[in-house]
């Protein structure tokens, strides 16, 4: 079993070996694009599995051989082993740059597996100059614009030259990325090592891209941080101008008021090349201070419509207009027909007011019935809503002052204005009510009387009864013809009968005459027999009696409730302040005779206080004084007398004080005697 385990082994080596001999060189890594700064060293790999030939190396297809200090073997045993990678030392652009190739001799003469890799390339890196932008052909030096009509595309191009590699190359609008629509890299022709970066941007040019910012940006590892350069231009974009008016708000412009309001309105036109502006007013150019339109204070005749345009080389904006409405007060400015104004009775009269203002104005009409009274509108009657005023069937009563009133609002104010005084004047005959009563008590003098309105005034005017006529204004016997009272242009007319009796019950007529006619107007008298009055007069005066009588009792309960006892050792002493209907009582109550009892009693029950007084007594006491007088000094009982105190409606043992005595005295010495 081991002898078969040997054999196995050795014939496994053995075909092991002959596989090896047999194998074929090839590439396990190629050479790849390499970059490399100026005086760096490049490694340029290659390396080959079974390799048996010899490692050479080609540039630009042409043998490279092995030096120390530029060309060097990346491993010292390279040629025996696979490793064919090659150090490039200070690597230079005139001698290094240019497509490497690795190659590898035939294991045999009779043997095809020489090795040749693909050209690499070694860049040796050069950085290109600062990018620029060309526009129509032509370099746009710094500070210079692109100028495109707005609405066009423009193609601009950006390069980057003498680089190696080539530059990438990016444009941005402000911050905003483009795209761009090609780049292409060419080497240059005079020095073919190096490449020229071109790239080409297809720009629409809008309004919006006016004044904006236009870069290129060239991107390449061997420029300082951040490893890019930029190139900027300003698009200069071209259009019609468009135009907008500033200082236009709706509240401002409704609430401008004739000579309390300014205006300053501004035409910004935006255009390119800078625009001419001006201002129309109803279409009509107007001379302003630029382009601002300024008008301090405002007037009704700066209404209008107002239009803003501005032009430039590339043609005209269209109009841009506002309304102003310029508010002003309402003012009156003819009512009529005339300011006297006469009307027959019964006929139509049409009174007209106008007036202007704005917002328009509405209208009042306003009655005044008295025309010699100077009153204000408002105290009058409102008739009527609308400019003109329509009278139908004109009486009497509608005659005297007519004002029109104009008002509208401005703002959150409402404005007015009156107009001078219509006094119409209705003309026409006597008119009046055809009928009337009126009554009397027999014995008494009755009043008979009738109205008329007249114009003109009546002239002639007489009272008929029975047979009899009695003239305004005259008298006869018991019957008298008043002048008649004027009140608005109506007639009172009154026939006044002295001591009326029965017989005096008829039917008087009212016969009244003016220029434009006559009328009668009857009034009937009734007269009232004052026997059956009689026991209605009485008793209503019982019943007003009774009424009396109980109130003073209700007065009477009320003063005694409401009295107070005063008691005090020191009458007369000055520091006691008493109120005048004070009571108190004696430290030793006395009683008086029954003479004197009823005395003072008589006079307390008559009103309750002092009413009169018996003979030979005074007010403040009750004793007989020298002489028998009445005041303040006879001396009888009381404060200044000798006699016994006095008894008050509080009972035995109360008296009035010294000072309530006083006012008694006072009343019972100044109030006179009522006669009934």
């Amino acid at each position: 079993m081991g002898k078969m385990s040997c054999n196995w082994i050795v014939k496994t080596m053995f075909l092991f070996l002959a596989v090896k001999v047999d194998a074929v060189q090839r590439f396990v890594e190629l050479p790849t694009y390499t970059e490399v700064n100026p005086g760096e060293d490049a490694l340029l790999k290659c390396r080959i599995s079974d390799k048996k030939g010899v490692c050479s190396w080609q540039k630009d297809n042409k043998p490279v051989g092995i030096y120390r200090g530029k060309y060097e073997w990346a491993n010292e045993d390279s040629p025996v082993g696979g490793d064919c990678s090659l150090w490039v030392r200070a690597a230079t652009l005139q001698l290094d740059d240019g497509q490497w190739q690795c190659q590898v001799t035939a294991s045999n003469y009779d043997v095809q597996d020489a090795l040749s890799s693909p050209p690499a390339a070694l860049a040796v890196r050069v950085p290109p100059q600062t990018p620029r932008i060309l526009f129509n052909g032509s370099h746009v030096m710094p500070g210079q614009n692109i100028t495109v009509p707005a609405g066009s595309r423009a193609t601009v191009v950006c390069e980057a030259r003498y680089g190696n590699p080539p530059a990438y190359i990016e444009w941005y609008l402000e911050k905003e990325r483009l795209s761009a629509w090609s780049q292409t890299n060419a080497s240059e022709v005079e020095r073919p090592r190096v490449w020229a970066a071109r790239s080409v941007l297809e720009l629409g040019a809008t309004r919006s891209a006016h004044g904006r910012q236009l870069a290129c940006r060239a991107h390449h590892p061997s420029y300082p941080s951040p490893y890019y350069r930029d190139s900027y231009t300003m698009l200069d974009v071209t259009f019609v101008p468009v135009v907008s008016i500033f200082g236009a708000d709706a509240s401002s412009l409704a609430s401008l008021e004739e000579g309390n309001s300014a205006l300053t309105l501004e035409c910004r036109a935006d255009g390119n090349p800078s625009p001419y502006v001006w201002w129309t007013k109803d279409g009509q150019v107007i001379p302003t201070n630029g382009p601002k339109l300024i008008r301090a204070p405002v007037t009704r005749n700066h209404s209008g419509i107002y239009g803003c345009q501005a032009r430039n080389s590339l043609g005209t904006s269209d109009s841009v207009k506002i309304e102003i409405d310029i508010k002003y007060p309402p003012r009156v400015t003819w009512v009529g027909p005339d300011t006297v104004v006469e009307a027959n009775l019964f006929s139509q009269v049409t009174l007209e007011c106008k007036a202007e203002g704005n917002p328009p104005p509405n209208y009042q009409w306003y009655h005044n019935p008295d025309p010699s009274i100077h009153a204000l509108p408002e105290d009058g009657y409102p008739v009527s809503a609308t400019p003109q005023l329509l009278l139908h069937n004109v009486s009497y009563n509608q005659h005297g002052r007519y004002t029109c009133i104009a008002l509208n609002q401005i703002g959150l104010e409402e404005r007015s204005h009156q107009s001078e005084a219509i006094t119409l004047n209705v003309l026409g005959p006597p008119v009046g009510a055809d009928s009337g009563t009126a009554h009397a008590w027999s014995g008494a003098d009755a009043r008979v009387q009738a109205t008329v309105c007249a114009d003109p005034p009546p002239r002639r005017a007489a009272w008929l009864w029975g047979s009899l006529r009695l003239d305004v204004p005259s008298h006869i016997g018991r019957y008298k013809a008043e002048e008649p009272a004027s009140v608005n242009g109506c007639y009172r007319y009154t026939l006044l009968v002295s001591s009326t009796g029965i017989a005096d019950a008829r039917v008087y007529v009212l016969h009244v005459e003016n220029e434009r006619g006559f009328s009668s107007h009857r009034v009937s008298l009734t007269v009232h027999e004052t026997a059956h009055v009689a026991p209605l007069i009485a008793a209503a005066l019982v019943i007003a009696a009774l009424l009396v009588i109980v109130l003073c009792l209700i007065v009477r309960c009320r003063r005694r409730r409401e009295s107070v006892e005063y008691k005090t050792d020191e009458l007369d002493s000055e520091k006691a302040v008493l109120p005048a209907d004070a009571v108190y009582s004696p430290r030793e109550p006395r009683t008086l005779p029954s003479a004197m009892r009823g005395s003072v009693a008589g006079v307390r029950d008559s009103s309750g206080m002092l009413g009169h007084m018996a003979p030979g007594h005074g007010p403040p006491g009750q004793g007989h004084a020298p002489g028998q007088g009445h005041g303040p000094h006879g001396q009888g009982h009381g404060p200044h007398g000798k006699g016994a105190p006095t008894q008050g409606p509080l009972g035995d043992g109360a008296r009035y004080s010294p000072a309530a005595l006083q006012v008694r005295r006072a009343a019972l010495v100044l109030q006179p005697p009522t006669t009934v």
